[in-house]
């Protein structure tokens, strides 16, 4: 997210034009780690910029790749736990086997970095993790989030009416803007097919745009998300601005897209936890497309090789760095190695019901509507937020917003709280992004810590006479924000990083 640090990959490798196999980037030891699960599948598809399919799998003690679109293969068996490469092969056409038996102990992950060649361009991907079973035969490594993502992606629709939303402009993502659209007919020149112009758009910005690690500094103020053009002229973004301006590119170009959010696992450890499907905060974003009749993930701050340096966002300093295709169009399998998806920002709604509280109940429609039943304290279930309005059943009698109850809800626009409501908890709708207006009912009496931390489109806000307890930085980084509060908060922003743009007292 715009608000928190991406934990960037050291060392991105794959130069668009040329690559030399090196350490992945994603992996640290843990040897702790002995047994492994393995996958369901025995061999998933790789993608070209072309279109064409490269499936690789594992059959007893090989290695496999089958294909006709790609040539000059170079396989480098590497150990998870230290990035050593412990054999390479070179083959001249896409389809052979490596048997790996001999060079494989168990008890011990390794991965398989896969480079081709098409034309005179050179691709590697190596989120292809495999290790060799008691029964002495090789297996695909279970991921522990592969199951979770694949119940994530069930937001991701194919059919028409979905697909249609995901070409209509949001906020951040301006893809019906003539400035935008014309950036979009520049990058992707002569391009006819999706495939073509997708390659165009992941090739300008990981070649053109850099990793903003000023925004990411926690010594440094907070330099806000920005839409997509504004990001495209400066070049520079964190890992959702990434994700929008491949998104806005790709609907410019009548090509269904949206940004995903999630986390990125940015270590061995990470990508082996156990509690993956646990209460997390999410701490990347990144994009995903439908070309070819599929959803295909991209990770292009991943694979931006240019990273931006320095105390501030405008005095910082350009470091190049060598752009990557590692986390272009992948399939789920081998995207959930380095990625936990947690929801796509889609306006319909992913259509569910369940508790939300001890005594509420909630439902969301196929149009994005949450409605909320019951009394009390409601809490809604980690990764539940694929949606854009909240509404009160009449008759509900809620009486408390609980913890990080919405946090992150990017889509929703405004919030009307019932009279009954009379406490807002810490981080209840922290990184609300979206958030124009919320009404504060009379009788409100708490507001948590943090609670609106990080919605900087907040523009209008009226703190009730009732309320008796307003939490630290509550609105802090709200930069559009007139705020109206009694007098006895004066004083409420003078430990804020970002103040709001106006405060009346009463």
């Amino acid at each position: 997210m715009s608000s928190i640090a991406l934990r960037v990959c050291a060392a991105l490798m794959t130069a668009v034009m040329a690559v030399s196999l090196g350490p992945c980037p994603q992996v640290f030891a843990d040897r702790k780690k002995t047994t492994f699960e393995s996958a369901a599948f025995t061999s998933y598809e790789l993608v070209t910029f072309e279109g064409g399919i490269i499936t690789i799998g594992v059959n007893k003690t090989e290695f496999t790749v089958d294909t006709e679109a790609a040539s000059i293969f170079e396989i480098a068996l590497c150990t998870a736990d230290d990035d050593k490469v412990v054999r390479r092969f070179k083959r001249q056409h896409g389809k052979f086997t490596i048997d790996l038996e001999g060079y494989m102990n168990r008890g011990r992950l390794y991965y398989v970095a896969v480079s081709y060649q098409i034309e005179s361009v050179v691709v590697t991907q190596d989120d292809n993790y495999i290790f060799l079973g008691d029964d002495g035969e090789i297996h695909f490594y279970k991921s522990p989030t592969f199951d979770f993502n694949v119940e994530r992606c069930t937001e991701l629709r194919a059919d028409d009416v979905s697909l249609d939303e995901c070409l209509r402009p949001q906020n951040d993502i301006e893809s019906d803007d003539p400035i935008l659209i014309e950036y979009s007919k520049e990058i992707c020149g002569d391009a006819e097919t999706d495939w073509e112009k997708v390659y165009h758009i992941y090739t300008y910005i990981t070649n053109h745009m850099a990793y903003d690690n000023t925004q990411t500094d926690k010594n440094n103020k907070m330099v806000y998300q920005d839409g997509s053009i504004c990001l495209l002229r400066r070049g520079i973004a964190v890992c959702e601005g990434f994700g929008n301006v491949f998104t806005a590119l790709c609907r410019a170009q009548g090509i269904p897209a949206t940004v995903e959010f999630g986390v990125g696992l940015a270590s061995f450890s990470e990508m082996m936890a156990d509690n993956l499907s646990e209460d997390e905060t999410c701490d990347h974003a990144w994009a995903a497309c439908y070309v070819g009749g599929k959803w295909r993930f991209v990770d292009p701050s991943y694979d931006s090789g240019h990273s931006y340096e320095g105390k501030s966002w405008d005095d910082g300093e350009l470091v190049e760095g060598t752009p990557s295709y590692n986390y272009y169009m992948l399939p789920l399998e081998s995207f959930s190695y380095a990625h936990k998806i947690c929801d796509a920002d889609t306006v319909h709604g992913y259509e569910r019901s369940g508790s939300c509280g001890k005594d509420a109940t909630f439902s969301i429609s196929r149009d994005g509507t949450l409605t909320i039943y019951g009394s009390g304290t409601i809490q809604m279930p980690y990764g539940v937020n694929g949606f854009s309005k909240i509404v009160f059943a009449p008759g509900s009698k809620i009486t408390t917003i609980g913890k990080k109850c919405f946090f992150d809800c990017d889509l929703i626009t405004k919030v009307i709280l019932p009279d009954t409501v009379k406490e807002i908890g810490q981080e209840a709708f922290n990184s609300c992004e979206d958030l124009e207006y919320i009404y504060l009912p009379d009788g409100l009496e708490k507001i948590g810590q943090e609670a609106f931390d990080v919605c900087d489109e907040l523009a209008y806000v009226r703190i009730p006479d009732s309320l008796k307890r307003l939490g630290s930085w509550a609105f802090d980084d709200c930069p559009r924000l007139y705020i109206s509060l009694p007098s006895k908060f004066k004083g409420y922003d003078s430990k804020y990083q970002n103040k709001p743009m106006y405060t009346e007292y009463r």
